[in-house]
């Protein structure tokens, strides 16, 4: 589906779309505990044979597996929020239209055009793999990712930065067969459980 994103933007302008607020920068890390939650800011691009696109990305983490993804045009217009869980996906677009389906990656590619890979997303966003899954692993000389190939998918990583103690990429690279996912993150904010 080309300029799927610019497409649903236009609708949203239109009709008016969800906000997500943004947390002040100072909430970069919060407490000395366990992460609770891991938030990514960034810009995608999607490339495919029936054509390429771009926008912004805002993905949350909680308790390992329940994610909220935000789609933004490139003017920052939100175009489509999918909030998924092991049990259901729901994805809404900036009309109000919602969709719900248990397989998050069929209704992605039916609703958004492509396949996004939710399922592994929890972990690949952070640069590790599916520990319950088969693996291929290359690292570099600082023992940081740089090569993962999975559920035939093969994500590559770069610029890897510390953050709250933990070192996440900030370049992700997603290719399976004809589709190429990049992910540039412009800020990680970890929020982690005070400490007692």
């Amino acid at each position: 589906m080309r300029h799927w994103l610019w497409r649903l933007a236009l609708v949203g302008a239109l009709t008016g779309c969800a906000s997500w607020q943004n947390p002040p920068a100072s909430d970069l890390v919060i407490g000395k505990g366990a992460v609770q939650s891991y938030r990514l800011e960034g810009r995608i691009v999607v490339r495919q044979a029936s054509g390429s696109d771009s926008g912004k990305l805002e993905w949350q983490l909680q308790r390992d597996t329940e994610q909220h993804v935000e789609l933004l045009s490139p003017l920052g217009t939100t175009v489509a929020v999918v909030d998924s869980s092991p049990l259901e996906s729901r994805l809404v677009l900036a009309d109000q239209r919602s969709f719900v389906a248990t397989d998050p990656a069929a209704l992605t590619q039916s609703v958004l055009g492509y396949e996004l890979p939710l399922q592994g997303l929890p972990w690949w966003l952070r640069g590790q793999p599916d520990p319950t899954l088969p693996a291929q692993l290359e690292r570099d000389g600082d023992n940081h990712l740089v090569r993962l190939s999975q559920q035939g998918w093969v994500m590559t990583y770069a610029d890897w930065r510390s953050i709250g103690g933990q070192w996440l990429p900030g370049n992700i690279r997603l290719e399976r067969e004809n589709l190429h996912i990049r992910v540039k993150v412009d800020r990680w904010t970890l929020q982690q459980q005070e400490a007692e």
